[in-house]
Formats: C-alpha cells, sequence, structure tokens
C-alpha cells in the first residue's frame, strides 16, 4: 500500500487528506482507511510496529486544538487517534477503523519540533491494550 498524502491551499493553515491506498478491481485504487483522515497542518502521523497489539501496523496521528487565548503557532493540545487494521462482517478484506482517541493534557510546541506522538506513546499503547483486554 502507499500513503497518499493531498493538502489543500493555505497559508498559515491547511488541510492534509490522507490515504493509504492499494490496487483494486481493474483500473481503481482502495482506500484501506474506512473513516476519514484529514489533519491540519499542525499535525503528526506515523505507523508503528507493536505485534503484541496487532499483526499489523497501527496508524496514529496527532492534529492541535485550538485552546481559549492561544494563537496560531505556539503549543496547543492535541487530539490522538489510533488506527488498527481489523476485519468487520461488512466487507471482505481487512481495513484500519478508529480504534481510540483522547485529547493530551500536555501542550505541545510543533513549531520547536516536539514529537507529540514519541512523547504520548506510552499512553497510546496503554490504552490500545486496555482496549484489547476488554474485548
Amino acid at each position: 500500500a502507499l500513503l497518499f498524502a493531498a493538502s489543500s491551499g493555505g497559508v498559515s493553515g491547511y488541510g492534509i487528506h490522507l490515504a493509504l491506498l492499494r490496487p483494486g478491481l481493474r483500473n481503481e485504487l482502495e482506500d484501506l482507511f474506512m473513516s476519514d483522515v484529514s489533519l491540519s497542518n499542525q499535525s503528526q502521523y506515523v505507523f508503528w510496529d507493536e505485534p503484541q497489539i496487532s499483526d499489523s501496523q497501527i496508524f496514529v496521528t496527532a492534529n492541535f486544538v485550538w485552546g481559549p487565548d492561544e494563537s496560531h503557532y505556539e503549543p496547543h493540545r492535541f487530539i490522538i487517534s489510533a488506527y488498527l487494521r481489523k476485519p468487520s462482517s461488512m466487507v471482505d478484506d481487512r481495513y484500519y477503523y478508529l480504534e481510540d482517541r483522547y485529547m493530551t493534557i500536555r501542550k505541545y510546541d510543533i513549531d520547536n519540533q516536539a514529537d507529540i506522538l514519541k512523547s504520548e506513546r506510552p499512553e497510546i499503547l496503554g490504552r490500545l491494550k486496555r482496549i484489547q483486554a476488554d474485548n
């Protein structure tokens, strides 16, 4: 599969739409993300290998949230979303579905190269493990 990112126009803020594409029927491309994955230009995303949680890579995003008295380019809290590739009785193959989402307690300064996902990794993986234990 190929991770494809398309950015909308903008100067200080713009959107990024992501698709995980693979060959489909005939000349078509099939998106493995079952829900819309759109982020802002103040975001991060990554694939992680975590075999104890998923036999496929986990896709994780961090997207900024406006808070009171915050300007565009300063520390923000972030919405963390974790997607797992799972089977469904509704389709024949496995696709990526949103498995968990939360907002960070801490503010991160992405303009100073804060690695939000690395910092939040223990929380993200802990939450995914708790979800698996409950299922």
